[in-house]
This record gives C-alpha cells, sequence and structure tokens, in this order.
C-alpha cells in the first residue's frame, strides 16, 4: 500500500487499460473518460489500449491530451498503443520499439517520469507495453511475452505491462473448456499438455509471476480489500452466449479477467487502487471492460528515482 496518502488529486496518477472492440466505439470510451476526470478531478496520466484502428490512436491522443506510441498490426487496422501525460513521463529516445513480425505487435516505451517539485528525470525508467496476445496460438502467446520480459523487464528494471492477453490467471481460469459450446473458441484459449490433455491457457499469468511480476487486480483484492478489481472483464457481451463457461466448470475463487495488469513488485509500495468498470454503460462499449488503476504519484517517484544497479544479459 501506498506509504503516504495522497492530499489531492494531484498527487494521484490514473492508469486505464482497456480493449475497444474493434475501435467501433472509440469516441463513447472517451467520453467515458472525460466524463469521469470530471467527476473526480483525476485525468488520465497512463493508458494502454488494444483493437484501435487507423487514425483512432490520434484521436485519442487528441482528446486527452496526452502523446502516444503505436504498433501497426501485420495486416491493417487493430492496433495496440499507449499513451503517456509528458508533464508525468518522459520517453527514453534510444528505446527501440518491438520489430519482431508478430500479429498485434505490442505498443511499447521506456518512461522517465518528472519529479514533481523539481521537474528533474528520474534515475531508473518504466518498461511500459500495452499487449494483445494472438487469440488464437497460446505458444505465440507465449513468445510474445517472452520477448517483452527479456527485452524490457531485466533485472533491476521497471515492468508495467497491461493489455488483453486471451488467457487467465492462475487459480481463476475455467477448470475445463470441454463443455463450451464454440469449440473454436475453447482450443484458442487451451494448451496441450505432455499428457495429450487440453488444459485452458494461464501460462502468461505463470511466467509473469515467475519474473516476480504482479497482477494488480488480484493484489488489489486480495492485500488491499478491494472487492471486484480481480473480476472478469469478459462474457458480458450479446454474442458471447456459446463462449460461456459452464457453472460447473468454473473455479472455486471465480473466473478470472482476461484483461489485467502486471507491475514489478517494487512499484506495489505506490498503489492506491484497481477497479474494473462494470456498469451497464461500459458493458456497451465493449467486449472487453476497461480497468483503472491509481497510484500515488509521490510514492511512485521514490521508487522510479532509487538508486539500484541494473544487470544486462
Amino acid at each position: 500500500m501506498s506509504t503516504a496518502a495522497p492530499t489531492g488529486p494531484g498527487d494521484v496518477i490514473e492508469h486505464v487499460n482497456g480493449n475497444i472492440q474493434h475501435g467501433r466505439k472509440v469516441q463513447e470510451f472517451l467520453a467515458l473518460i472525460e466524463q469521469r476526470a470530471q467527476d473526480s478531478g483525476i485525468r488520465p496520466h497512463l493508458l494502454t489500449l488494444q483493437e484501435l484502428q487507423e487514425d483512432q490512436a490520434p484521436l485519442v491522443a487528441d482528446r486527452l491530451g496526452l502523446a502516444f506510441v503505436e504498433e501497426p498490426n501485420i495486416r491493417p487496422g487493430s492496433r495496440n498503443a499507449l499513451f503517456y501525460d509528458t508533464a508525468v513521463f518522459r520517453p527514453d529516445p534510444q528505446w527501440v520499439p518491438y520489430v519482431e513480425g508478430v500479429r498485434h505487435r505490442p505498443a511499447t516505451a521506456r518512461l522517465s517520469m518528472v519529479d514533481p517539485d523539481t521537474g528533474d528525470l528520474s534515475r531508473r525508467k518504466l518498461s511500459v507495453a500495452s499487449i494483445h496476445g494472438n487469440f488464437g496460438n497460446p505458444a505465440a502467446r507465449g513468445d510474445q511475452l517472452r520477448w517483452l520480459l527479456s527485452n524490457m523487464v531485466k533485472d533491476g528494471r521497471l515492468g508495467f505491462v497491461s493489455g488483453d492477453w486471451n488467457s487467465w490467471p492462475q487459480g481463476r481460469a475455467p477448470l475445463t473448456m470441454d463443455r463450451v459450446a464454440d469449440r473454436a473458441y475453447a482450443l484458442d484459449r487451451s494448451v496441450l499438455g505432455d499428457d495429450g490433455v487440453f488444459r485452458p491457457d494461464d501460462q502468461a499469468d505463470r511466467m509473469l509471476t515467475y519474473r516476480h511480476m504482479v497482477w494488480v487486480g488480484g493484489h488489489a483484492a486480495t492485500a488491499l480489500g478491494q472487492s471486484g478489481a480481480d473480476r472478469p472483464t469478459t462474457g458480458h457481451g450479446p454474442d458471447k452466449e456459446q463462449q460461456r463457461i459452464p457453472e460447473q466448470d468454473l473455479p472455486p475463487a471465480g473466473l478470472g479477467p482476461i484483461d489485467r495488469t502486471y507491475v514489478t513488485g517494487e512499484l506495489l509500495s505506490a498503489l492506491i487502487s484497481a477497479e474494473v468498470l462494470a456498469t451497464p454503460e461500459v458493458q456497451a462499449i465493449s467486449d472487453h471492460l476497461p480497468e483503472v488503476t491509481r497510484w500515488d504519484r509521490r510514492a511512485l517517484w521514490a521508487v522510479m528515482d532509487a538508486q539500484v544497479k541494473t544487470v544486462r544479459h
């Protein structure tokens, strides 16, 4: 938990993650963000978005007053993008973005933080990624993540990785997909074990936690007692009936979200809250629910300006 409670909106950094279903209702999504900012006095400083279409990233950046980085898909449309407030974060001009020829290339940046008092840049940088796991290939999902972790979140570096993983967290995946009506979906979300049995995919969560990164929503729900921070983010759309998991196949702790944010454990000292927005109005915007996390700016600065020796492999 944050070491000191923020004293006002200016002390809070807000992050929003969301898959905006093929960019169809990006205007409604922006209206939602603007209304929340008006109501709370807190505007987003960092966004990780998936499935934006051609020319939508500049629209989002202009409306919200943010800089952005985007990565085009290897076919037109459906791109990942991340957005940041230049009053809070500054990009590392030497960072080389993701170049491997995979579908849904992650949008990546390495960001320094701006001292809220002096304007100095932090000693450490935050490796940020907006990722969309390949929907139909668990091996490709694993390859995407392995590249990110090996190149962006080396020992001693700070990571902030958020997106649509197309897989579940450990212990929160279906017990089986054998009774799911949509068999293409069941296969897309499953991995084949050495014993010849298909099991629901949780490999991204396993890899991230093996690297000592932490699922923010899960931490907020269990360690901070924030109910609903770990709720499902998919399955609410009108065309999802064939993909529903029968009740007898749900895990004891409940189905976890497909859309999640993971951070290096050090950053949790600055975490204020995590929330999955789930009103009917939000559900109508996309088949994925957005997640909002909030961070204590001064506590985050303390982590990012610490003198830490990093290791190059």
